[in-house]
Parts: structure tokens; C-alpha cells; sequence
């Protein structure tokens, strides 16, 4: 599960979102390295969670490869 809502009250949102983009950029190519299928499960809390935003730009703001088949997202 990728989370949302506490990693931004520790580091603040624009460090807590960079860090978990870069996270599931190495989730996919580790999973790529190995052949395995990935999917991620997005815990909907923070910006998105509280209304900051539109769902479909959470959804297309994600790391090449991290959204494909289909999408887990907690509500």
C-alpha cells in the first residue's frame, strides 16, 4: 500500500509526495527486473482524500508503469 495522509504530516506534502513518487518508481523496476505483475494499492487520504483535488489528476500525476491494468484506491 502506497500511503498518503501521514508521510505528508512528518515531512511536509511536497517532500512526502516526491519521496512516495520515487518509491514507486523503484517498486516498478524492481518488479520489472524480477517479471513481476505489480499493483499498487493507493491509500486515498491527504490531498486528494479531503478534496484538494480532482481524483482523475491523483490518478494521472502517478510514475510511468504504476497505474496500468487497473487501480486499488482505498475511500
Amino acid at each position: 500500500m502506497i500511503g498518503f495522509s501521514d508521510s505528508g504530516k512528518d515531512a511536509g506534502r511536497l517532500s512526502a509526495v516526491w519521496e512516495l513518487y520515487k518509491a514507486q518508481e523503484e517498486l516498478v523496476k524492481v518488479a520489472k527486473q524480477y517479471g513481476v505483475k505489480l499493483n499498487m494499492f493507493h491509500g486515498r487520504g491527504g490531498i486528494v482524500g479531503r478534496g484538494g483535488g480532482p481524483t482523475h489528476l491523483a490518478i494521472l500525476s502517478k510514475p510511468p508503469d504504476t497505474v496500468n491494468d487497473s487501480l486499488r484506491v482505498t475511500v
